[in-house]
């Protein structure tokens, strides 16, 4: 057995399993609707439901891997993907990765976030260290599908700088 893998690539994205179960709702959803045609808010109801679950369980499988980070080159670099296209990051282009949490609806919830520099923002900070040149990317344990611990411990073996401001 050959457990030889690239490890020069980390990828990260919304479970496939999710994703199809998002599907499944969508599709019961229209099933349901269909067969609630008597009445015609509840179709309009679910029909819409429908639409918002399949549409973003094509999200999930379209935009995949929503995040890479890769290490075989002479400086590691992270790659988005997003519904305008692949974007990638050099680690000089990266101004701060941190890894956050807050409360939301009575619970913790956490989120991965990149400040990254725009392609004609000049790779030094200003003189007061504040940049208005950077681009927010924010990720989610959705997003990646794993535990958001465990990515920002990968990027650090991978050569990025974390912050960790968890509580």
């Amino acid at each position: 057995m050959d457990n030889s893998a690239d490890l020069s690539t980390l990828e990260w994205s919304t479970p496939r399993p999710a994703a199809f179960t998002l599907a499944a709702g969508g599709l019961i959803l229209l099933v349901a609707a269909v067969l609630t045609a008597s009445d015609p808010v509840g179709v309009v109801l679910m029909g819409f439901a429908a639409l918002l679950l399949l549409g973003f369980a094509g999200y999930a499988l379209w935009i995949r891997p929503r995040l890479a980070a890769t290490t075989d080159d002479p400086q590691p670099a992270i790659t988005v993907r997003t519904l305008s296209g692949t974007h990638t990051y050099p680690r000089d282009r990266i101004d701060r990765i941190r890894l956050i949490d807050f409360r939301r609806i009575g619970r913790r919830t956490g989120q991965l976030e990149f400040d990254v520099l725009r392609d004609d923002a000049p790779s030094t900070a200003p003189a007061d260290g504040l940049r208005e040149d950077t681009r927010l990317v924010v990720f989610s344990r959705w997003d990646l599908g794993a535990d958001l611990g465990d990515v920002a411990d990968d990027l650090r073996r991978a050569g990025f700088v974390v912050e960790d401001q968890r509580k």
